[in-house]
C-alpha cells in the first residue's frame, strides 16, 4: 500500500505513505475507534475508494473501489457487520457465489462442503439452519468459515473473536495461523491486546489516520501499545477496582428455568456487579434475556427488591425497573437511522411529555443533550444519526438511555464488544458509576480479564446451569475456565 490518503470533507481519516505486508505473516492492526483501521482495510478490500494511492497484491494493482477485483486478487474481508442472508440456510450462505458443478444445485454436496468448513473451526452448527435463527457468535463463526473457504491470499479479520468465548476464539486463531503458514497474509484487527500479542508477529498502530508504530511481537508490550494508540498509559485509563456492595438484596432467582437454561439460583445485591462467565452456548445471554422478559420463564421464581417479579415482556421488565444493554446493539438496541436524541430518550419518553399525552420537544432536547454528555457520547449534534458514530459511542448511547431511566437492575451482555481501549475504559467507568449509584449490575462477558477487573463475584455457567460462583479473592483464569469447561458443581 503506497501513498494512501482518504478524507471526508475537510477531515483526513487516513494518511499512510507506505505499508508493506509479507506472505506467511500475521500482522495485527490496532488503534482506537476512528483511528483509520476500517478505512485502511476498506481500501485494501476494494470497499472504499481512496482519494489517492495504490494497493498492489502480488504483481497486480487493485482497481480502486472495486471489491469484485479485490476478491479476484485473493483479498477476503471478515467485517464486524456480517453480510449474511438471514432467510438462507447456513450452507447456502457459506457457499454463496460458488457456481454449482452441474445445471442444478446438489444439496447433499452443498451440505458436505459446508460441514467441512464449519468443522475447520469446530463449529457445531447445523448446515440447514436459517441464519436468522443464529446467535451473534454463531453468525461470526459462519462469516469466518466463509472467508476461509475462499483460500484467500490476503485475509482481513476485523474483530473476529469479539463475540466468541475462549474455546471458539482459540479455534479461529489456529485457523489464522494455518492460513499464514500456507503463505497467506493475515491482517488481524483486535482490541484484546493479550490476544493481539499472542497471535501477531508484527503489530501496526494507527492513530488519527496515521501510522504511528510498527512493532515486532517482542516490542509490542501492552503499555507500549496503549501509549501508541491513545497517548496515555494503561494505568491512566483503567478505573479503580469495583467498590464494595451493600447487604440489601436487589434481585434473586430461585430454581429459574427457561428454554435452554436452568435451574439457576442467584442473588444480586444493590450496588453489586456480578459477572457471568461461560463458553459460547453456555446460556449467559439466555439468562439475561429471561430476566428481561424476552424469553419466557418456564419454572422457578424471581424477586426484584422485596416484590415478586415475573415480566411477560421487555416492556414489563423496563416498567419494573430493569434495563438491558444487549450483545447485538445494532439490531436489538438502536434505531440506527434515527438521531442520538431519539435513541437516548426512548426509555423515558413518558416523563418528557406535556400533560401526559404530547411529547415536549424542548424538554426532550435538553434531556437528551444532558444524558448523552453524562454517558460520554462524542457526536457533532444530538440530531446526528446513530449509524455514523463509532461502536464505542453507539454503546455509550445505550448506556445513557438506561442511566437516564435509573433502573434497579442493569443487565449487560458483552458491554465492550467491538470497542477500543479508550472507549472500553469509559464504559468501565459507567458500569462502576452505576454500582456506586446503587444499581445492581449483572454483566455477561466472554472476556475473563474484563470480569475479573470489574466485578465483585463471577458466576460461571455451563450447559445452561450456574455451576459455580467465585468471590473476588478466588478469581483466577484457570479456576473459571475449569468450571466453564467441566461444569464442576458449585
Amino acid at each position: 500500500m503506497t501513498g494512501l490518503h482518504k478524507a471526508y470533507g475537510t477531515t483526513t481519516v487516513l494518511d499512510v505513505p507506505e505499508l508493506v505486508l509479507h506472505g506467511g505473516q500475521i500482522v495485527a492492526l490496532v488503534g482506537e475507534n476512528g483511528a483509520g483501521k476500517s478505512t485502511l482495510t476498506g481500501i485494501l478490500s476494494g470497499i472504499v475508494r481512496p482519494d489517492r494511492g495504490t494497493v498492489e497484491v502480488g504483481p497486480s494493482t487493485l482497481r480502486p473501489g472495486d471489491p469484485v477485483h479485490a476478491q479476484q486478487l485473493g483479498v477476503s474481508l471478515v467485517a464486524q457487520e456480517f453480510p449474511l442472508f438471514g432467510q438462507l440456510s447456513v450452507a447456502e450462505n457459506l457457499l454463496l457465489g460458488r457456481p454449482p458443478a452441474g445445471l442444478f444445485v446438489d444439496r447433499s454436496a452443498q451440505r458436505r462442503q459446508a460441514r467441512a468448513l464449519l468443522d475447520r473451526l469446530g463449529a457445531a452448527i447445523g448446515t440447514d439452519r436459517m441464519v436468522e435463527t443464529l446467535t451473534v457468535p454463531q453468525q461470526q463463526l459462519i462469516e469466518i468459515a466463509k472467508a476461509l473457504g475462499r483460500e484467500p491470499r490476503v485475509l482481513v479479520l476485523d474483530e473476529p473473536t469479539s463475540a466468541l468465548g475462549p474455546v471458539e476464539s482459540a479455534a479461529v486463531l489456529t485457523a489464522a495461523r494455518e492460513l499464514a503458514a500456507a503463505g497467506a497474509v493475515v491482517v488481524f484487527i483486535g482490541h484484546r491486546l493479550d490476544e493481539v500479542r499472542e497471535i501477531a508477529e508484527r503489530v501496526v498502530v494507527l492513530r488519527n489516520g496515521r501510522l504511528v508504530a510498527d512493532l515486532t511481537a517482542a516490542e509490542a508490550t501492552e503499555q507500549r501499545l496503549v501509549r501508541a494508540m491513545v497517548g496515555a498509559e494503561l494505568s491512566d485509563l483503567v478505573g479503580e477496582p469495583a467498590t464494595a456492595a451493600t447487604d440489601r438484596d436487589a434481585f434473586t432467582a430461585a430454581g429459574l428455568t427457561a428454554p435452554g437454561i436452568g435451574p439457576v439460583d442467584l442473588t444480586l445485591r444493590a450496588g453489586e456487579i456480578l459477572g457471568v462467565a461461560g463458553l459460547m452456548g453456555s446460556g449467559r445471554s439466555r439468562l439475561l434475556h429471561t430476566v428481561m422478559g424476552a424469553i419466557p420463564r418456564t419454572g422457578g421464581t424471581m424477586t426484584l427488591g422485596d416484590r415478586s417479579y415475573d415480566p411477560g415482556s421487555p416492556a414489563d421488565a423496563a416498567a419494573a425497573g430493569v434495563g438491558l444493554v444487549p450483545e447485538d446493539r445494532k439490531h436489538q438496541a438502536l434505531l440506527l437511522d434515527d438521531s442520538v436524541r431519539w435513541n437516548v430518550s426512548l426509555a423515558v419518553l413518558p416523563t418528557l411529555s406535556h400533560r401526559r399525552y404530547f411529547l415536549s420537544p424542548g424538554r426532550e432536547r435538553t434531556f437528551a443533550a444532558g444524558a448523552a454528555a453524562a454517558a460520554g457520547v462524542k457526536c457533532e449534534s444530538i440530531e446526528q444519526p446513530v449509524r455514523g458514530l463509532s461502536g464505542g459511542n453507539q454503546q455509550k448511547i445505550v448506556f445513557g438511555r438506561w442511566f437516564a431511566a435509573r433502573p434497579r437492575l442493569l443487565l449487560l451482555d458483552e458491554p465492550t464488544r467491538g470497542v477500543d481501549v479508550g472507549a472500553k475504559a469509559g464504559i468501565y467507568q459507567l458500569i462502576e458509576q452505576a454500582a456506586a449509584d446503587g444499581m445492581a449490575v449483572l454483566v455477561a462477558s466472554s472476556e475473563l480479564e474484563e470480569l475479573m477487573q470489574l466485578t465483585h463475584r463471577i458466576a460461571v455457567m455451563s450447559r445452561g446451569r450456574l455451576v459455580r460462583t467465585f468471590d473476588r479473592d478466588q478469581f483466577s483464569k484457570e479456576a473459571v475456565m475449569t468450571a466453564a469447561t467441566t461444569g464442576a458443581p458449585r
